[in-house]
């Protein structure tokens, strides 16, 4: 279900919309700009995500697709799968490298 902008500030608890009021006249809207910039790169960035190991376009809208997030923390990286074998395929990969390399 879409909401309208007014309709989610209606349903901000009152502490909520006082932050909300601070950021947009103390820090010129900073924490907002940055929520709304990653929500929307977050948005875009599942709906060209593509399967690591065959190359098939994945559909953000359709459940049977996974996102495998990896590495370590400072050097995070994710894979998205179409289905359940390629990321079973995938970590099999995996695995396998990582025990030529050891």
């Amino acid at each position: 279900m879409k909401k309208k902008l007014k309709e989610i500030v209606d349903n901000l608890e009152h502490e909520d919309l006082i932050k909300l009021q601070k950021d947009i006249e103390e820090e010129g809207g900073m924490h907002v700009k940055k929520l709304v910039s990653d929500k929307i790169q977050q948005l875009e960035d599942n709906e060209k995500a593509i399967c690591a190991v065959c190359g098939k376009p994945i559909n953000p809208y359709y459940t049977e697709h996974y996102k495998l997030i990896f590495g370590p923390r400072d050097f995070r990286k994710k894979a998205s799968f179409c289905a359940l074998d390629c990321m079973e395929y995938f970590l099999k990969n995996l695995r396998d490298s990582k025990t030529i390399k050891e």
